[in-house]
């Protein structure tokens, strides 16, 4: 059927921005049995405008905007983007909490991840079946759940359920889940606790709690958590309470944990505070403002989610929350580059050799007193009767004995025949 099919004519329609509005917006394509046309072309694609895609969250925010309700409900085509949408302002509930009517109920299929979205249409208790309108689902079981063929009636178990977030609608008109009527709204800071609230605003706990049904447990509030708080009181201008150890959270469907620790939403510790170094080591710091700090927060989810994509993960992968294989690859650091091997120096060469010095020459080599020159020198004395006797002499200079140095003989007296 196509759009000109339909009507916008209503009867005693419900106030605008109420939750009865948003419900009748979504039960009257449900009732009108609307069916998209090929590729997904939609009314809620070509509004938003995003057509030809999966489009039960264009179905859940076209109700929104044309009941009055866009600024409570949101604007978005992504689901885990609209859960981080009600997480922001401290409007999410857990997968078994009781539900009301008017919630947005996200589903995922064990991962954690959101992966389609619907509204619900009545009142549950925790744990019980929930029944919803959904766009771009099927009629029963047998066909696909997220990416079906129109808008139906469904009843749906726990166990497909990611979470809910409650919106905060802005007239009380047949029943809200809004701020009460004169009231205001305080967003929680960083180590603020309920009782420190009650006091800066003149109140106490117990009518804190009273407005504030989601709040089950007094002592765990997270930073960024929206809460009414009475008409009566009187915030204190400027003032918030001294940071305290945070608390420790209940866990999160949409926090993962990897080798012991938690990422995500709600997530805190030194682990928190290396992954967004690491991600601004790597050139994704653009979203910190301040920081990166210990507590999970949206500039985390942001610059994660870019770091993603930069390793080319797509759709449900690059959603910003930290997976195994890319939180792994962030934080191993990169090999070291190999020092280069020493030069070996050159041999040094070997030491030349010296010569050897004259070894002393013994002692009876050694000149004698006698010839102390030790030129062997020999005088030659002609005898009376002819004969010649040769006889060592100690020459009186080195003149002398140079003159002497034809007459040398063998070294005893020999005597002319």
């Amino acid at each position: 059927m196509t759009w000109a099919g339909f009507s916008h004519a209503r009867k005693e329609e419900p106030e605008l921005g109420s939750c009865n509005a948003f419900l009748a917006e979504a039960r009257k394509w449900a009732d009108q049995k609307y069916r998209e046309g090929r590729n997904n072309d939609t009314v809620f694609g070509r509004w938003y405008p995003m057509n030809w895609q999966p489009w039960c969250d264009m179905f859940v925010s076209y109700c929104a905007e044309e009941t009055g309700n866009a600024a409570a409900v949101g604007k978005f085509a992504y689901c885990p983007s609209h859960v981080e949408f009600f997480k922001n302002r401290g409007q999410w509930y857990g997968p078994r909490s009781a539900v009301k009517a008017g919630d947005v109920v996200f589903f995922h299929t064990g991962d954690g991840i959101a992966y389609h979205v619907g509204i619900v249409l009545a009142d549950a208790e925790p744990g019980a079946s929930v029944r919803t309108v959904e766009g771009n689902t099927s009629s029963g079981n047998a066909g696909s759940q997220n990416n079906g063929d129109g808008v139906y009636y469904r009843t749906r178990p726990r166990s497909m359920i990611l979470g809910f977030g409650r919106p905060a609608f802005t007239s009380t008109a047949g029943g809200t889940t809004g701020t009460p009527s004169g009231g205001s709204r305080w967003t929680v800071k960083r180590g603020q606790t309920l009782g420190a609230i009650a006091a800066l605003c003149g109140t106490t706990v117990a009518a804190l709690l009273a407005l504030n049904p989601g709040v089950k447990d007094a002592d765990q509030i997270n930073e960024g958590q929206e809460l009414n708080i009475p008409a009566t009181a009187k915030p204190t201008p400027g003032e918030t309470s001294k940071p305290t150890e945070p608390d420790k959270a209940k866990p999160d469907a949409a926090r993962v944990s990897i080798d012991g620790q938690e990422y995500g939403p709600g997530a805190y510790g030194p682990h928190i505070t290396a992954l967004g170094k690491a991600l601004v080591d790597k050139g994704f710091g653009r979203h910190y403002k301040e920081g990166p700090g210990p507590r999970w927060s949206e500039a985390d989810r942001l610059a994660y989610a870019e770091y993603q994509r930069s390793l080319g993960y797509t759709g449900t992968d690059a959603d910003g929350i930290p997976g195994p294989a890319s939180l792994h690859k962030l934080l191993t650091p990169a090999p070291a580059k190999p020092k280069p091997a020493p030069v070996n120096p050159a041999p040094a060469k070997p030491d030349q050799p010296q010569p050897a010095k004259p070894a002393t020459p013994p002692e009876k080599d050694r000149p004698s007193p006698t010839d102390p020159m030790g030129e062997g020198l020999w005088t030659m004395e002609k005898n009376a009767d002819g004969s010649i006797t040769f006889r060592p002499v100690r020459p009186a200079s080195k003149k002398e004995a140079a003159r002497a140095e034809l007459v040398r003989a063998v070294p005893e007296a020999v005597t002319a025949a």
